[in-house]
């Protein structure tokens, strides 16, 4: 009998540091996210501070702070002798779908993250407010399915938050309770066939069975569609990294996940 080993809480691929324009934390730096590294015994961690790539055209209007320009300010970043500190960025999609990073600017990264799920900002990633939680569902699903069409670099890349509290200002389970599993595997299905990570960063800790249930769901069809799966707090406050690690089990022991089920980046050196 074979025993599969636990997947091991020992990274953080999504932190932002005051470059962030939504990161309001001076305490927020990469040297101290290093020394929360440290702490909790990660051999890998990962900047991804807020990009809108100046060189992509887009309608909306973006962060002059999401610049390459400031985003690269941070480096070089601080490394340790067991730590990995790897520069990266979150970059986002438009109401257009248009990418916010070129492929020259991908090279210059280690890894990005793409939320999907942005729907709260008006005029930038959706074009009006969300009114409904069927809007918010059938956004969910079209962002997702848009990005899978790109033609990425998918091995240093990750799709973040699927289950953020940004989907829509009202209840997120219910949101997610309209999407239809056989739409779900589908879109897992291109998402482990491209090779692309799936970020865990739901605070599943005081949630009631009946809710982490629910938020679980895409999680688990993800799993058995043969997805891979990489750990991002997606902190923007120091305060915020003290429950991380423990967060960061629970999903793990909800999901049942094993070391075969981690995003081969994480795994690379």
């Amino acid at each position: 009998m074979v025993i599969k080993m636990r997947f091991i809480a020992d990274h953080d691929l999504h932190i932002h540091s005051t470059v962030s324009p939504c990161c309001h934390d001076e305490n927020q730096t990469p040297e101290a996210i290093l020394e929360y590294a440290k702490k909790n015994n990660f051999r890998k961690i990962c900047l991804t501070n807020h990009l809108w790539d100046e060189t992509v055209k887009s309608e909306a209007e973006w962060h002059d702070g999401q610049r390459f320009c400031c985003v690269e300010s941070v480096l070089p970043l601080p490394q340790s002798e067991n730590v990995k500190f790897l520069f990266g960025a979150e970059t986002d999609m438009d109401y257009n779908f248009v990418l916010g990073i070129s492929p020259e600017r991908y090279e210059k990264f280690d890894f990005v993250v793409i939320p999907t799920t942005h729907l709260h900002l008006a005029g930038n990633t959706v074009r009006t407010k969300l009114l409904t939680p069927e809007e918010a569902a059938d956004h969910w699903i079209k962002r997702l399915e848009a990005l899978l069409k790109m033609d990425l670099p998918w091995h240093k890349t990750g799709i973040a938050h699927l289950t953020c509290g940004h989907i829509f200002k009202g209840s997120v389970p219910d949101v997610i309770k309209l999407l239809p599993d056989e739409k779900l595997y589908d879109i897992f299905t291109d998402c482990s066939e491209k090779g692309v990570g799936i970020e865990l960063n739901m605070k599943t800790l005081n949630l009631t069975d009946e809710v982490k249930n629910i938020m679980l769901r895409p999680y688990f069809i993800a799993k058995d569609c043969g997805c891979k799966f990489y750990l991002g707090s997606d902190s923007h406050k120091i305060s915020a990294l003290e429950t991380v690690k423990e967060n960061f089990e629970d999903i793990i022991t909800s999901l049942d996940l094993k070391e075969e089920d981690k995003f081969g980046f994480v795994m690379n050196e």
